[in-house]
């Protein structure tokens, strides 16, 4: 009696890994995530019964490192990634769960980590996924950020 409990924790615990390593081996690779910095006022949007997230914004005309990003604009950190485009003016969207960073208010400005998104929407070749929201605590607006800005504390 006692063995065959153990051959069944045993079963059940190899069946669980395989499961596991199997769903990693198929998944397919992220690109690198970079910061991007977004001022408010910005409106999240769900739809499809809010399967759907959507942030969009204008791009900036330089660099966070650089220069604040405008009201409702966003800004790489350093610089636009190879393989991205972004015009200052163009419309972008970041597409998922933005967290604390849902609707972010006027003034406030949040660093995520995204990644260009692997299924952008029909026309919408500017859509970033969101990878991480990078939380700035130890002052008094978090978990918005205020300046020095950088590119740092982005998985990849």
């Amino acid at each position: 009696m006692i063995k065959s409990r153990w051959f069944a924790i045993a079963g059940a615990s190899v069946l669980c890994f395989a499961t596991v390593w199997v769903a990693n081996a198929q998944a397919p690779a992220q690109e690198p995530s970079v910061a991007v910095y977004c001022r408010g006022p910005l409106r999240t949007f769900r739809t499809e019964g809010g399967k759907v997230i959507r942030t969009p914004f204008k791009w900036a005309k330089e660099a966070a490192t650089k220069a604040n990003p405008g009201a409702g604009e966003c800004a790489w950190a350093d610089g636009p990634p190879q393989g991205v485009e972004s015009k200052p003016g163009d419309s972008g969207a970041i597409v998922g769960n933005l967290g604390p960073f849902d609707s972010i208010p006027v003034g406030t400005i949040g660093k995520i980590c995204v990644s260009k998104a692997s299924n952008p929407s029909s026309g919408q070749n500017n859509d970033l996924a969101v990878r991480e929201v990078i939380r700035q605590l130890g002052h008094e607006t978090a978990p918005f950020h205020r300046p020095p800005f950088s590119g740092a504390g982005c998985p990849g």
